[in-house]
């Protein structure tokens, strides 16, 4: 008889823990659900996680010709040869990416809408960019990798560079990013690479610092722009960064690209787990039913 009371006493515990967490159960896996939808949502290319710049600029000498329709595209070719690779993989970046800035040709403020990383992007540097030590950095963000710096589509002359770097570096092609205050090029193999402009330079950038005049004919369509290009060439470069700076900001971001997918996957498959657990504690309920049903039938029997 007691223990018809004691298997009594259980269902209600039993039946309100199981309800219990199937209802968190089926919160956490909503929430996981729409969460994973939110990260998923850039990334299968259901929104656009920045701003378009106006027609004025896509339109424009530095404007967007053809978007880059896979990375893989950018890699050398099987026999390629080397000045024509290149030549092909400037062009292409600098068809594929626009020049735009809303107040002339330097960051400012009214930037940071195109330029800090969106929450569709990766919510989680989206977050960083509020914190003080990464403000600067991460409202005015430029890709290393090149997926990345592709997709959203503008930039700097400093973030094509980048993209061009990466993708020959990724090759274990010899490369290297030159910076002066109006100007950023890759040199790789004796040549320079502008991806911002789209040209190829089949000159060392040492000779065109010597003679500036150089690139005259490899600029002719941008001639409003020479005078500045010219200054730019006869100045002293410098590299922008090591190939160790670069593989450093290139593993952050995978990292962080990993990382974005965590919390709704981790909310995803606790919400499954608690309604897993609720399920079976009701199935147990059910058995704990059936042992109480005979028990009375057995004490009516004796």
């Amino acid at each position: 008889m007691n223990d018809a009371f004691e298997i009594r006493d259980q269902r209600p515990r039993l039946s309100l823990i199981a309800a219990s967490l199937c209802s968190l159960g089926l919160f956490s896996a909503g929430v996981g659900a729409a969460f994973l939808l939110f990260v998923a949502a850039y990334p299968l290319g259901l929104i656009s996680a920045y701003p378009a710049p106006p027609a004025a600029a896509t339109e424009g000498p530095l404007g967007f010709e053809e978007k880059v329709a896979d990375v893989d595209d950018l890699y050398r070719g099987v026999g390629e040869p080397m000045q024509a690779y290149l030549e092909r993989l400037t062009k292409a970046v600098a068809g594929g990416m626009v020049h735009y800035w809303t107040e002339g040709d330097s960051w400012t403020e009214t930037d940071m809408r195109y330029t800090r990383i969106s929450a569709f992007d990766n919510y989680l540097l989206w977050i960083l960019s509020f914190r003080p030590q990464y403000r600067e950095t991460l409202q005015n963000y430029e890709f290393v990798t090149p997926r990345k710096g592709l997709a959203r589509g503008y930039g700097f002359c400093s973030q094509v560079s980048k993209i061009v770097y990466s993708v020959l570096s990724d090759q274990g092609i010899d490369a290297t990013i030159y910076s002066v205050p109006e100007h950023t090029v890759v040199v790789s193999n004796g040549n320079i690479l502008d991806p911002d402009y789209g040209v190829f330079v089949p000159h060392t950038l040492e000779d065109v610092q010597q003679d500036p005049s150089i690139i005259d004919s490899y600029y002719a369509q941008f001639g409003p722009m020479l005078p500045l290009l010219k200054k730019a060439y006869g100045q002293s470069w410098q590299s922008l960064g090591t190939a160790e700076d670069f593989d450093s900001v290139r593993a952050y971001e995978a990292k962080f690209e990993r990382l974005k997918w965590i919390p709704p996957l981790a909310f995803l498959a606790t919400g499954i787990l608690l309604a897993t657990i609720g399920a079976l504690l009701r199935h147990r309920e059910g058995l704990v039913r059936l042992v109480s049903r005979r028990v009375r039938k057995s004490v009516r029997s004796s």
